[in-house]
């Protein structure tokens, strides 16, 4: 491994996507949103529903998956013979709708990229979990890989978040040492344990000033919104 800076000296920058870079939670309420409120008119239920409520279920049971749509439609009396379908075929035809970038993710990237130490360019990479087709698709209609140098997914690479050889492959293809790099992301569970896992520190983006719940692991650093990170890799860089 050839590694781009000395000791400590930040070198890469290795974001997560969803919820870091991009804002898949406002997407997938919207779409949740749209595919209940089409399987309600499609049931004519003159019973009110609480879509916020119903939306919050569908997450908690299912983040991702719509096999449990016609259960949880169900349960807030939406029980017509098709209503479910309704909601499944919307929701899956339209699995990008309403997703964009945070409206300041490719400017802080470009601002990290050159240190302010020597003016040469950082390693910038993604390392995301999920499906190859649908990360993929999700960065080309996203254009990260206009401001990104790489991207490493688990669906490619055979491996999740927060499993150290993911990071050791971004490590790899960026060509610095573990104490040479910084992940940047909002989930303690795969960002920050894959970082602390594998040598490397780490910021948790985290807008709601959530304290960290017992026994999950220790982020290096904490900011409240991506915009916050040029000043804090600033700061890294003067260490």
């Amino acid at each position: 491994m050839v590694a781009r800076g000395d000791n400590r000296q930040l070198a890469a920058i290795l974001f997560d996507l969803d919820d870091t870079l991009c804002d898949y939670s406002a997407a997938r309420a919207t779409r949740l949103n749209i595919a209940f409120s089409l399987a309600i008119e499609h049931a004519r239920t003159t019973t009110a529903v609480d879509l916020g409520q119903l939306i919050n279920e569908s997450i908690a049971i299912h983040p991702h998956g719509v096999d449990h749509f016609e259960q949880v439609l169900a349960r807030h009396g939406v029980s017509a013979p098709g209503a479910a379908q309704v909601a499944i075929d919307w929701y899956r035809s339209n699995r990008f709708y309403g997703l964009r970038l945070f409206p300041e993710a490719a400017a802080v990237v470009g601002a990290v990229r050159q240190r302010a130490v020597n003016g040469e360019a950082r390693a910038i990479g993604v390392v995301t979990n999920g499906p190859a087709e649908v990360q993929r698709a999700k960065i080309e209609l996203l254009a990260v890989d206009d401001f990104v140098d790489f991207a490493v997914i688990s669906g490619e690479f055979g491996v999740e978040k927060p499993n150290p050889a993911i990071f050791a492959e971004a490590l790899r293809r960026a060509g610095v040492a573990p104490e040479a790099a910084l992940v940047v992301g909002d989930s303690l569970e795969f960002d920050i344990a894959g970082a602390s896992g594998s040598g490397i520190r780490s910021v948790w983006v985290n807008p709601r000033r959530s304290r960290p719940p017992s026994g999950a692991p220790e982020p290096s650093y904490q900011i409240a919104s991506l915009g916050d990170l040029p000043d804090l890799v600033s700061r890294i860089d003067a260490e």
